[in-house]
């Protein structure tokens, strides 16, 4: 990707309170280059051009920035900064993805809209606006089987080993699985893609899928028979769903959130019995770079006197968005998601009274902000 090169839709400038807002200019999306491949950061994903869609030069102290591609298919994003780093985003709203900039860095910002698909070129469009992005369109699409799954795929036949075969996922999304399945157990946060996908063999007598998380969660199962299957609290607040002699062929699974927001760390799990709630499972908590942490989802935490600045409360686990607040050193408390691990820090979800759901990180590769609470 070349960032001298010349913008295909043309170089903009805007001020502070430019008019009209949101500024808006249509493109395609899309190109040869796989963006993955780079390895220039979380979400830099998709297949762009080589030359920068769009410049886009910020002139003025803008408080805030959003950056924003609206489109009918799956885009992402990625922005050169004006001091030459790189960000990215994919899936922010529904599946139109966002970056927002607080203090935005004045000089150009160079934008590639890419399409999530190779060999896709899509009409979508650039919004840029000094709102948030909760103010600008939206595409949720619900849970699409025809995606790929976003944590992997297993094979399982009869007598599979190691028994309960398992695999840790970050649940959660932001589609209400009960506005797309009908069912009393369908209500839920779930994802457009699956989070994981299991061929199960024809010969099985009975398969159980189930959930272990600290956190509330539901579970959504596709059976290979195209049917839509739904769990909430089978074994205490955890949810199951059981087949007896199962059709041969691919189970897709959404772990959801039962609260709009939250993503937590989940292990997705699978037995030839129905499970019971003696099975023990541990998460894990480790994040690239990062120190260990024996912090965990409902326990009560506490801002470390390390800390000195205190921690700054997001709206979502980027650094990117919204300063809610910040907790001072001393402050308590409780983590209710996470956590994930994103632009080099982990992220947990936290109750804050007064305040209600944010995010924060628990540190960087040197101090920890946060410690568990006795």
């Amino acid at each position: 990707m070349n960032p001298a090169g010349a913008p295909r839709y043309g170089w903009h400038a805007l001020a502070p309170g430019f008019a009209p807002s949101p500024f808006i200019h249509d493109a395609l999306s899309g190109g040869d280059i796989n963006v993955k491949s780079l390895g220039l950061g979380d979400n830099c994903l998709g297949y762009a051009a080589g030359d920068p869609d769009f410049l886009i030069e910020l002139s003025g102290e803008f408080r805030r920035i959003t950056f924003l591609v609206a489109s009918a298919q799956d885009t992402t994003l990625i922005i050169n900064l004006p001091n030459g780093s790189w960000s990215c985003a994919d899936d922010t709203n529904g599946l139109n993805p966002a970056l927002v900039y607080h203090n935005a860095l004045p000089g150009a910002y160079r934008i590639w809209i890419g399409s999530y698909a190779a060999d896709s070129h899509d009409e979508s469009a650039l919004y840029v606006s000094e709102a948030g992005p909760e103010t600008l369109p939206t595409t949720a699409t619900g849970p699409d089987p025809a995606r790929d799954p976003l944590y992997g795929q297993a094979n399982l036949s009869p007598g599979f080993q190691p028994a309960p075969f398992t695999a840790q996922i970050i649940g959660g999304g932001r589609n209400q699985a009960a506005d797309y399945i009908a069912g009393e157990s369908c209500h839920g946060y779930v994802a457009e893609a699956p989070d994981f996908s299991i061929l199960v063999d024809g010969s099985f007598t009975e398969i159980w899928f189930a959930v272990y998380s600290p956190a509330d969660m539901m579970l959504v199962a596709r059976a290979a028979d195209g049917g839509w299957h739904c769990s909430d609290d089978h074994l205490g607040a955890n949810p199951a769903i059981g087949f007896s002699f199962p059709p041969a062929g691919l189970y897709k699974f959404w772990l959801g959130s039962a609260d709009e927001g939250n993503y937590a760390a989940a292990i997705l799990y699978a037995l030839e019995t129905e499970p019971e709630e003696s099975l023990e499972f541990s998460i894990d908590t480790a994040c690239d770079g990062l120190p260990a942490t024996a912090l965990q989802v409902g326990m009560r935490a506490r801002v470390s006197p390390s800390a000195a600045a205190g921690i700054n409360l997001h709206s979502r686990p980027d650094t990117a968005t919204t300063i809610i607040a910040q907790a001072a050193p001393g402050n308590s408390l409780r983590l209710v998601g996470g956590p994930v691990c994103a632009g080099a820090h982990r992220w947990w979800r936290a109750h804050v009274n007064d305040i209600g759901p944010v995010w924060l990180a628990d540190g960087d590769a040197a101090t920890r902000w946060l410690e568990a609470q006795a």
